[in-house]
């Protein structure tokens, strides 16, 4: 290795820290397999890991890291990525590839079943049937058998279905005609084939099940016909009485006695022997009765039992149905509302990219947004999502970081700018020192004042001096021009008291009835009105309504003698007052927009009325005006009402907190009596606690309060949750409120955030040495660890720092209540920290 290698640049793939790591992991394209699997083998840290398996498509490597990984979230994920593989999620992933990722999921039986039963490539669908362990997991063959898309792949997940119970399932629920009819087929139980019929999906499973049912009837019928017709001959046979001998005609010859005798004796034998044999059939039928009687009692009692016991699988298959799909859809959820925000993210820097007024603040937090967002990739929908949105993020940075820094080099630039111009404004303001018209001075300060206003980001050093000297000048000038503001004023009131004479006149003539000299009369004080000059401030308008009114009170007067309008300023003042009722009847409504739209419509109605009478025209009008302003005051207090709402409800919190701590008893010193100790906390006291937490960050989700008010509320909650913590610290004790527990989280955090300043501290210190210095220090360091490692990346090192404090930030925001005493002083370390990093970076 030469001595220049020595000093180069770690590799990103190897440099020590695991953020660098992760960037280095989420740019790497697809292509790049090798570093990937390098990356997802041999990282120490688990999140480069998980980033390089989701974009990992080799179904050996992932099998070897399923199995040999250390973390168990890696070897889920990795499972998982063979699954996508498997099911084709991915673009350009060949059926070899399919076929070598459901050989890594052998032993996995529910995920094997999965594939074989949504997979659209015949040889993937039947290699993980293949794989699948029928003897633990029979019930995942019907599954298959009733789900599956392709033919072969049912065919062959029926042929090892044998269970009675699964083969009824598949009859009853199968969604396709050929394997539901074949499972009907392999029914033999009556009441199989009855459930079949009455409740299968699928119509020809039913149909067929209901022609079995019929064959069965059949079939029974022509058996008990020769059972019958053997019964009614039996009952035949011993409905018979004893045959009676026929007399025998006597012969003529003698007949020997003893002859006689031997044949009644055989007579009787015979008839003796037949009584026996008829007796024992009747015996033998009343056994096979009862025997036949014993087989239907148990035959039914199986065929109930037979029935329990399918429901029973029926209804644990159903459970666990429900509970993969409700896994697959939060999964499934979680992914989409990580595309859609980060979607969102993407849709927020677009607009700020094609916007030509872009800001600087929002420019640079947009582009931290999109920084971060590259850091960490939720898992995504599909591999096609994440690599779009990945690219997007890219081109999005990279589109946003020029403008970052130009807006940058604008900003510093026009500060310098400033400077100038303050400098020009502080020279005109000293310059109209020499001006004697104060009425242009004052006119020409309010003119600097605007353009100050307007020139005011300016360095702090140079923009301290620079309006010292420009308030002062402008102090000194305008102690000048405030005297002859006093003199202006005299002025303004002898013109108010002429006006007041004019009005004055007016009024006397209002009631006159010589309507053409009295109308020229009133026109002279209007000529004399409008020759007089400006009054007082703040008079203005009531000597002008004061004047007004007593010349219209004239005019209304007259034109009220213009009969022939008369008719004609009625029929106006008619339909006005209609309008009148319909805008108060709104005046009250609730319903904003429809009402503001229906409200504005009546004004448009309102402008195409022509005139009514004078004396009644302000009056018409205050009042439409009046109804309008009611509705429309209310539409704009409606915030106000919304924020006094919210405002309150906090309030409500935090007495109720507040309640929870009963009030001190004063307890006198001179007393003998033992002061009582803390008392017991009352039942349930965290439950409510944390129900009021809730409740408190939903409403601080609602936002609309003023920041004064808002953070006046949120002290006073903290103090509330911190008495009654402090109150009963047993009860908090080992909960997200224990006070001890959040304070030594707290001192955690500030401990870390300073150990990263004083880190950082060093490495500037080194920054600030001569180019030798530090090749020597360098080659020293090296040399003595016999071993060149290169420079770390202090841009890395930085991001990695800033993406340290936000995350230090957010665990600091989520830590539960600590007690003002304890909080203060870390929270100074914490914030002082902080600012030696920025400073530092």
């Amino acid at each position: 290795m030469t001595l220049l290698d020595r000093f180069r640049t770690p590799s990103r793939q190897k440099h020590p820290d695991p953020a660098v790591r992760l960037a280095y992991v989420a740019e790497l394209p697809l292509s790049e397999r090798e570093s990937i699997i390098a990356a997802a083998r041999e990282d120490e840290d688990v999140r480069v890991r998980r980033a390089a398996v989701a974009k990992l498509l080799d179904p050996a490597a992932l099998s070897a890291i399923a199995r040999d990984d250390a973390d168990a979230g890696v070897r889920a994920d990795a499972l998982n990525m063979l699954r996508d593989i498997a099911l084709d999620v991915f673009e350009g992933v060949s059926e070899g590839d399919g076929l070598a990722a459901v050989d890594a999921l052998a032993g996995t039986d529910r995920t094997l079943a999965q594939i074989a039963r949504t997979s659209t490539r015949e040889a993937i669908g039947l290699r993980a049937l293949g794989l699948i362990d029928a003897t633990t997991h029979a019930h995942l063959l019907g599954s298959i058998a009733r789900h599956a898309p392709l033919e072969p792949v049912r065919q062959a997940a029926f042929a090892g279905v044998h269970e009675r119970a699964d083969i009824l399932a598949v009859a009853i629920n199968g969604e396709f005609k050929e394997i539901a009819v074949a499972a009907v087929d392999r029914l033999a139980e009556r009441a199989d084939l009855e459930q079949v019929a009455a409740r299968a999906k699928n119509k020809a499973a039913a149909k067929r099940a209901s022609a079995v049912l019929r064959e069965l009837d059949e079939r029974a019928a022509r058996d008990a016909a020769p059972a019958v017709a053997a019964t009614q001959t039996e009952e035949q046979v011993m409905s018979l009485e004893m045959p009676v001998e026929t007399p025998v005609e006597t012969p003529v010859v003698e007949i020997d006695e003893h002859a006689r005798a031997e044949r009644d004796a055989e007579a009787a034998r015979a008839l003796e022997e037949r009584e026996h044999a008829l007796a024992a059939e009747r015996a033998q039928a009343a056994l096979e009765v009862e025997r036949a009687a014993e087989l239907a009692v148990q035959q039914a009692a199986a065929e109930q039992a037979a029935a329990e016991q399918r429901a029973r699988d029926e209804a644990e298959a159903a459970r666990e149905a429900e509970r993969r799909r409700q896994a697959s859809e939060a999964e499934a959820r979680d992914r989409r509302d990580g595309l859609n925000r980060l979607n969102q993210l993407l849709g927020r820097a677009d607009a700020l990219i094609q916007k030509p007024d872009l800001s600087l603040k929002t420019a640079t937090r947009v582009l931290r947004d999109l920084k971060a967002a590259l850091a960490d990739v939720p898992p995504l929908p599909s591999r096609h999502d994440y690599e779009e949105v990945v690219q997007r993020l890219k081109a999005a940075q990279a589109a946003l970081t020029p403008k970052v820094q130009d807006l940058r080099e604008v900003a510093e630039w026009q500060q310098w700018a400033n400077i100038g111009i303050q400098e020009q404004l502080c020279e005109k303001m000293e310059a109209l020192r020499t001006v004697e018209d104060s009425e242009a001075v004052a006119r020409r300060i309010r003119e600097l004042q605007e353009q100050w206003r307007q020139a005011a980001d300016v360095p702090r050093a140079q923009g301290e001096a620079l309006w010292r000297r420009f308030k002062a000048v402008h102090d000194e000038l305008w102690t000048r021009c405030e005297a002859h503001f006093a003199a202006q004023a005299g002025v303004r009131a002898e013109n108010l008291a002429k006006k007041v004479i004019l009005c004055e006149r007016a009024e006397a003539l209002s009631d006159s009835t010589n309507w053409l000299a009295t109308a020229d009369a009133i026109k002279g004080l209007q000529a004399e009105w409008k020759n007089v000059g400006a009054v007082t401030r703040g008079r203005e308008k009531a000597v002008w309504e004061r004047f007004r009114a007593a010349c219209d009170r004239f005019f209304t007067r007259r034109q009220e003698d213009l009969a022939k309008r008369k008719t004609l300023w009625n029929e106006n003042f008619a339909k006005k007052e209609a309008l009148c009722l319909a805008v108060e009847a709104l005046s009250t409504s609730t319903d904003w927009d429809r009402t503001a739209a229906e409200i504005r419509r009546l004004q448009n109605e309102w402008k195409t009325i022509g005139p009514v009478k004078k004396s009644r025209s302000e009056a018409i009008w205050q009042r439409f005006r009046a109804g309008c302003d009611a509705f429309f005051v209310r539409h704009a207090q409606r915030h106000d009402v919304a924020r006094a709402e919210r405002v309150a409800a906090r309030e409500a919190i935090c007495a109720e907190l507040e309640a929870l701590v009963p009030s001190p008893v004063a307890i006198d010193p001179a007393s003998t009596e033992q002061v009582p100790e803390a008392d017991q906390a009352p039942d349930g006291l965290v439950g409510t606690v944390r129900g009021l937490r809730g409740r408190w960050q939903q409403e601080l989700a609602a936002r609309g309060v003023e920041r004064e008010q808002a953070i006046a509320l949120d002290r006073r909650f903290a103090e509330a949750v911190a008495r009654v913590t402090a109150r009963w610290p047993a009860a908090f004790a080992g909960t997200e409120m224990d006070p001890d527990a959040n304070r030594r989280q707290l001192e955690n955090l500030v401990k870390r955030v300073e150990d990263l300043a004083a880190s950082l501290k060093g490495s500037s210190a080194d920054a600030e040495l001569s180019p030798t210095t530090k090749l020597a220090a360098m080659l020293k360091e090296a040399l003595a660890a016999n071993t060149i490692g290169g420079k770390v990346d202090v841009e890395s090192r930085r991001r990695a720092a800033q993406e340290e404090i936000r995350h230090a930030q957010a665990s600091w925001s989520r830590v539960g209540p600590v007690s003002d005493e304890a909080k203060r002083p870390l929270a100074d370390r914490f914030q002082r920290a902080i600012k030696r990093i920025s400073e530092t970076g």
